[in-house]
């Protein structure tokens, strides 16, 4: 699991950093629009999410492309900016509630600190200081910040805040306490390797999960938020939807994408690993080859009849048996041949120089020569540590006619030249002996050294034999195939032990290959998500655009309405009294302003409260609703036809003159006299007209109107009376 997860890293950190973005969008978003000292840290947390996802996203490109010191410095500035920002929400925050903050002033010696510990101990132990002095308590003060604040805002419910309490709580931890490794408690015990081995989860997919709560959390506050502006049921319905098929979305996107990204990269892989095998295996072939030469010469050497008198030391055939072994050796241009009796003595030797060594028991306790006089064939290969020579020694068993072992013939050849030639190959490889020392490689720097530790095997005694020291390129050793860190970069790593010897043939190939190709779908994966964000967000700004479009012909309809209800008789439909009083002013305005003619008429029912007494008040309510919609018929578009209270009734007519109103009024009496009346039969009505005068006002006009009415009534009911210009109203009145 810890392996699988391990080669998930770079879409790891890509899920890490795309979530700490999107948190930051929503929460610079979130504060939009507030002033306070609350949208001060929601902003501060915003900037956070956004520098720190593009951290993550540097550290991607660095697992991807490689790293180097430069952009590691780079990386390590970005990531104490970051956490900066989060201290600096929680600073706001726990000045908010009362807690004693220091000012800004304390970032200074703060990053002055960490430069130190960087430039003497460290890029890591600066990363790791950076979350236990700006991570863990910014993070902690956020999380104080949002539970002791889960009440200031009514719009944002309290488990939303619970949720981002707990949330940042445990981002304190996780970003805060499980650091890099570091050379200083805690960081030497507890670290994201510890982490990793302890859990098998890497503690980076743990912090990108968290921001993807956090970033949840955010939204749907965003959301409530945004449903108490807008409070439109329609909305409401319509964000808690789009929340879901977001997330649903997104978690889509995400697996889709990832499953695309192992599906290109393991396209790669799959090449990388058959290309490695195909090379191990030549490399392997030529090795064996040239060894395989010598084996089979000291196989013949071993089973040739001039041998036995060597062993036997009989010296009459010295001259002839040494002939034979030089031969031999330079047939396979051998730097040494030997033939060693039983008990260990040089009874042979191609070498002049061996001479003085003859007859003198010295190799009985050589490993070669206890191997192959145990009867086991021998292959190794050898390096002579003051000259740094490399050679290949194999030896094989000398038996009788009887097939009992009776000395032993070696062989050792030089592979300077086929290491040489070996080295013009482009792939690194090493040939390591048991130790893991490597003897053979086109990596001259790391020649006779270990490939991987050895705790058994003191590094001083290396750097003592070969003068080679420096820090092992695998952190274990590895067995067949692997994908693991190689000096410092991602590789794959094949080993394939060399046929009768001790020997293995390790083979590295980087693998900036295959997280280029995981790159491609991680690059597929980021588009379609943006996509799917900018398609949903869009269509949630066409959908709240719409409904603040029916919200506000809503409103106006209502508007109206009431504007409507407020200008309307409730009974007859017609203008009230209000609205005449208003239209009434407008009309008269205009007919001075411009010297236009404009009448007035004001009439009432007849012995109306006759019929109410007779009849009742509902079958008089219909009368009044029957005459009005009579008389409305009968008038102008451009007249306005009123109720003025009661079975009083008031028609404006602009552009009329009082010979005209009064031609209409007695059209308008007669039609009311002849129209019939359910329950009642018919009735008559009394008509006042009046024109407007020079200096007329309102109430003057409705005065003449009126006297005008008052003298119909007098004068016998059922007619229309003209307000004269020589009329007073005074003279009108009944007591005159």
């Amino acid at each position: 699991m810890a392996r699988h997860l391990e080669s998930q890293l770079d879409f790891i950190f890509f899920f890490y950093g795309l979530s700490f973005i999107l948190l930051g969008a929503l929460c610079l978003v979130l504060a939009r629009g507030q002033d306070d000292d609350r949208g001060a840290t929601i902003r501060w947390i915003g900037l956070f999410g956004c520098v720190h996802g593009a951290n993550e996203w540097l550290d991607m490109l660095a697992l991807i492309a490689g790293d180097g010191t430069e952009f590691m410095v780079v990386r390590t500035v970005v990531l104490i900016v970051s956490f900066m920002l989060l201290a600096e929400a929680g600073r706001k925050g726990g000045e908010t509630h009362g807690l004693p903050m220091p000012g800004p002033w304390i970032y200074i010696p703060i990053f002055i600190g960490l430069g130190a510990i960087g430039f003497v101990d460290g890029l890591a132990s600066a990363k790791a200081a950076a979350r236990y002095l700006l991570a863990a308590p910014g993070a902690v003060l956020v999380a104080f910040t949002a539970f002791t604040g889960r009440n200031d805002d009514i719009r944002i419910n309290r488990p939303l805040m619970v949720g981002v309490t707990i949330a940042f709580a445990g981002y304190a931890v996780a970003a805060g306490m499980i650091v890099e490794f570091a050379p200083f408690w805690p960081a030497n015990s507890f670290n994201q390797e510890t982490f990793l081995r302890v859990t098998g989860v890497p503690i980076q997919l743990v912090r990108g999960l968290i921001a993807v709560a956090l970033a949840a959390l955010v939204w749907a506050a965003w959301g409530r938020r945004v449903m108490e502006k807008l409070d439109y049921p329609g909305y409401s319905l319509h964000l808690k939807r789009q929340f879901i098929d977001v997330l649903t979305t997104l978690l889509l996107v995400l697996a889709l994408g990832w499953a695309l990204t192992n599906y290109l990269g393991e396209i790669y892989r799959e090449g990388v690993e058959s290309e490695a095998t195909g090379d191990v295996t030549l490399l392997v072939s030529g090795l064996e080859r040239e060894t395989a030469i010598a084996d089979a010469m000291v196989k013949a050497l071993a089973a040739s009849p001039s041998v036995q008198p060597m062993l036997a030391g009989r010296e009459g055939n010295r001259v002839a048996e040494l002939s034979l072994l030089e031969l031999d050796a330079g047939v396979i241009q051998a730097t040494r041949g030997l033939i060693v009796n039983r008990a260990g003595d040089i009874v042979g030797s191609s070498d002049s120089s061996d001479q003085s060594w003859l007859g003198m028991p010295n190799l009985r306790s050589v490993d070669w020569f206890e191997q192959s006089i145990a009867g086991r064939a021998v292959h190794q290969i050898r390096v002579d540590p003051p000259q740094r020579l490399r050679t290949y020694l194999t030896a094989s068993p000398i038996r009788d006619a009887d097939g009992e072992i009776q000395g032993v013939a070696m062989l050792e050849t030089s592979l300077e030249t086929l290491a040489e030639l070996m080295t013009r190959f482009d792939q690194a490889f090493f040939v390591v002996d048991a130790r893991g020392l490597v003897v053979i490689t086109n990596r001259r720097d790391e020649l006779f050294r270990t490939l991987w530790p050895r705790p058994d095997l003191p590094r001083l005694q290396i750097a003592e034999q070969f003068g080679a020291s420096g820090r092992p390129m695998l952190a274990r050793e590895i067995f067949g195939g692997d994908w693991v860190e190689f000096g410092g970069r991602r590789s794959y790593v094949l080993r394939q032990p060399i046929d009768g010897t001790q020997m293995s043939l390790i083979l590295a190939i980087p693998v900036k290959g295959i997280f280029a190709s995981r790159l491609l779908g991680i690059i597929i994966t980021l588009q379609v998500a943006i996509a799917a964000l900018f398609y949903f967000f869009g269509m949630d700004r066409g959908v709240r655009d719409r409904f603040e479009r029916q919200l506000r012909e809503e409103l106006l309809i209502q508007t109206e309405d009431l504007a409507r209800q407020a200008a309307t008789d409730s009974l007859t439909g017609l203008a009230n009294r209000m609205k005449f009083d208003a239209r009434l002013n407008e009309e008269l305005s205009r007919s001075l302003r411009n010297a236009r003619p404009f009448s007035l008429i004001i009439f009432d029912i007849d012995h109306f409260k006759e019929v109410n007494d007779i009849y009742g008040h509902p079958v008089g309510d219909q009368v009044l609703v029957r005459l009005s919609r009579t008389v409305d018929a009968s008038i102008r578009q451009a007249d306005l036809l009123a109720r003025w209270g009661g079975e009083e009734f008031a028609i404006l007519l602009p552009d009329t003159d009082a010979a005209a109103a009064y031609e209409t009024a007695k059209k308008l009496r007669l039609l009311v006299a002849h129209t019939i009346f359910e329950h009642v039969g018919t009735i008559t009505a009394s008509f006042g007209v009046a024109q407007v005068l020079p200096g007329d006002h309102a109430d003057t006009l409705v005065a003449r109107a009126d006297n005008a009415l008052y003298r119909a009534k007098l004068n016998g009911r059922n007619r229309v009376e003209l307000s004269l210009p020589v009329i007073e109203v005074v003279e009108l009145s009944p007591t005159a």
